[in-house]
């Protein structure tokens, strides 16, 4: 087999779509230095949210089989176990943790956080995972819209209640899982529950993956010189259960050319975990280079304004003040 020339990363990576692709991870992954994932993550936690399958599952297994100690955070009992003893199968050697959050739901992301800081655990790494895709407008029992609430509020959230254990196990490390959909949305502040017009729940989607990135750079900013980092990514085009359930007609027409989840999970691992990464914040990354976060054309770009007062609707909906 032969090795992809960096020319050919270079092309897919201009063309965009075929750089999400199984085919644009190969050619970049064959610039890598292949110790840069060779650490031993020995004595250090992670909790990752969205464990219970898909890129959730690949990110818990590769920091298992790598030494650490891994808090899975899902929302159904039997899937988290599912993937616990997958993990163990695959290798895991670090301690294995289930948690059964309903990440939709504030009021249970506000107990898990809670219990965490109180049981004085170490968190090195913080893994913003978990998401939907609606096909409908649905509300929480809380009164938020579902995609806001479980892919939006809940990271914010979480991120700001966790930042006691981050910053006394600092440097510790925060990675927001965004979509390559982002590129096709602005955030509506002034509509972040969806209620005006039709709903449509990809739009909904890759507006709340738009403003996971805006919240990363203000956390980032927020945390500057504390040994706390926050970055996003997005991992291409994976084949996970979520895609083939939310999106089929685009999982039937592209499953041969879909990244592994392991393939999708691979830049999470080297954000959370490598030595490569040390020190990187405020970033914005695929395959382990950073990329812009508007394409040219697409209209993306917003004023600081409407990111500060996204800021302010998530304190407002959370509750938390930062």
């Amino acid at each position: 087999m032969t090795t992809p020339r960096p020319a050919l990363a270079r092309l897919y990576d201009a063309l965009v779509v075929p750089s999400f692709c199984h085919a644009g991870f190969a050619a970049h992954a064959a610039t890598w230095d292949p110790r840069s994932l060779a650490v031993d993550l020995g004595g250090r936690e992670f909790v990752v949210t969205g464990a219970g399958g898909g890129l959730g599952r690949a990110t818990a297994e590769a920091l298992s089989v790598r030494g650490g100690d891994v808090h899975l955070v899902v929302r159904d009992r039997a899937r988290g176990l599912q993937a616990r003893d997958e993990i163990l199968t695959a290798g895991g050697r670090g301690a294995l943790h289930l948690h059964v959050v309903d990440l939709s739901r504030l009021a249970e992301v506000r107990r898990f956080a809670e219990l965490y800081l109180a049981s004085g655990r170490r968190l090195d790494g913080l893994v913003h995972n978990a998401g939907v895709l609606p096909d409908r407008r649905q509300l929480t029992d809380e009164g938020n819209e579902l995609t806001l609430a479980t892919n939006l509020l809940a990271p914010f959230l979480l991120s700001g209640l966790l930042e006691p254990a981050l910053r006394r196990s600092q440097p510790a490390r925060v990675v927001w899982v965004s979509s390559g959909g982002m590129y096709t949305q602005r955030v509506r502040v002034d509509d972040l529950q969806s209620e005006r017009g039709a709903f449509d729940g990809v739009i909904a989607y890759a507006r709340t993956k738009r403003a996971e990135v805006y919240l990363s750079e203000r956390f980032a900013a927020r945390w500057a010189g504390s040994g706390v980092a926050s970055n996003a990514m997005h991992p291409g085009w994976a084949d996970t259960p979520g895609v083939k359930g939310s999106l089929p007609r685009f999982h039937h027409l592209t499953r041969r050319f879909l990244r592994t989840p392991a393939e999708g999970a691979d830049t999470i691992v080297w954000l959370a975990a490598s030595d490569e990464a040390r020190g990187l914040t405020g970033g914005f990354y695929l395959d382990r280079q950073p990329r812009p976060t508007h394409l040219p054309g697409m209209g993306t770009h917003q004023p600081e304004g409407d990111i500060d007062r996204l800021w302010g609707e998530c304190e407002r909906l959370t509750g938390w003040k930062g």
